[in-house]
């Protein structure tokens, strides 16, 4: 758990230290100023006149000063190089650390300071990094491994087909059974290679940004997806905010509306046949608009509600098996948060799941 305000500060102990060696050279310089004033006063013919004394004395002054002044700032130089090691040296401690940790190595963690100040807080910001970037490394590499099975399944069926089909003589007819299975295979690789390439250009920066209407963008949404969901006897309806005055979204129009076709379509996927899809828009005060996209299917467990956004994750339940490979809701997301939004899902007032996805208004947006 990240601490709050460093109880010590490093500038203040700093200051400390700076304070300590000044006063230091200045005690170093009064004291060697003092001690040759001392032995140059008892050198001195008390029998010399007024004249003779002051001139004295102001030579003296001028040797014990000239003494003392190397010998405090050579104090005061070297108490500086000291204290600044020692104020440097856990920096350098951590730094040592850093370095020693590796790609492989992600799991580490720097081991905290004893004094709660901007190192300590410096030191929690790079573990912190050090677990999201573990976090991540994670989940490429199991998106590396799950992508690699979904590319290899389509492939072994390919490969299964014509070497069985190569090993006799066959007719006209066993080709063409050969050639439709493997030509299903390689439409279902093409898709995946399509959403592997469409996930990828999620986490880009956005091609283009153009003011657009973000309720018309849904109106089409909706209005390409009503034949599919009825042929799956799902009735997709669209319900009306109140006002159907435009709602401006600075973007990528066809990106935003892609990311809400995916989370309509896994409702669609999800929803038993018989049931209902509902779309609605709402506004906020604080700038946003939320398009909530509602189901009465069986709904997603808290457990996995972030799961489910994972690249390749695919629920288990639902009447119908899922036919897709698991990553409409990945790209959803990272379309999404391009546009500075966010997608959060809850319980459905139908008994299913509702998926509320909230971007800011361009009337809103700070330029």
């Amino acid at each position: 758990m990240r601490s709050h305000a460093p109880q010590t500060t490093l500038r203040a102990r700093l200051a400390l230290w700076v304070t300590i060696s000044t006063l230091f050279t200045l005690m170093t310089f009064v004291g060697v100023l003092y001690v040759a004033l001392r032995f140059e006063e008892r050198s001195v013919d008390h029998a010399q006149s007024g004249e003779t004394l002051a001139g004295e004395a102001s030579e003296q002054l001028l040797i014990a000063m000239g003494i003392a002044a190397p010998l405090a700032l050579l104090v005061g130089v070297g108490g500086a190089v000291i204290l600044g090691r020692r104020a440097l040296a856990p920096l350098d401690a951590i730094v040592r650390e850093t370095r020693s940790i590796s790609v492989s190595e992600l799991h580490r963690r720097l081991a905290l300071p004893s004094q709660r100040d901007e190192l300590y807080v410096l030191v929690e910001e790079f573990n912190e990094l050090f677990g999201r970037l573990e976090i991540g490394f994670g989940a490429l590499s199991r998106y590396a491994a799950d992508a690699s099975h979904e590319l290899r399944t389509p492939l072994a069926i390919v490969a299964a087909e014509l070497d069985v089909a190569l090993r006799a003589p066959r007719t006209s007819e066993e080709w063409r059974r050969a050639a439709e299975t493997s030509l299903v295979e390689i439409r279902r690789l093409s898709r995946l290679v399509d959403a592997l390439l469409a996930l990828a250009r999620a986490d880009s920066p956005l091609e283009r940004s153009v003011r657009f209407d973000l309720r018309e963008q849904v109106d089409q949404v909706l209005a390409s997806l009503g034949a599919h969901a009825r042929a799956q006897g799902i009735e997709l309806s669209a319900a009306v905010e109140g006002s159907n005055e435009p709602v401006w979204i600075d973007g990528d129009p066809d990106a935003l509306a892609s990311a809400i076709r995916n989370i309509i379509d896994n409702a669609v996927l999800y929803t038993p046949a018989g049931g209902h899809v509902s779309v609605a828009m709402a506004r906020d005060e604080l700038g946003f608009t939320t398009v909530s996209i509602e189901d009465s299917g069986p709904g997603i467990p808290a457990a996995e509600r972030e799961v489910i956004f994972s690249p390749l994750v695919r629920g288990a339940s639902g009447e119908r098996a899922p036919t897709g490979h698991g990553l409409g809701l990945a790209i959803a997301r990272r379309i999404v948060a391009r546009h500075r939004g966010g997608i959060a899902v809850e319980d459905s007032s139908a008994g299913g799941a509702r998926f509320n996805v909230r971007v800011p208004r361009a009337d809103d947006q700070s330029s």
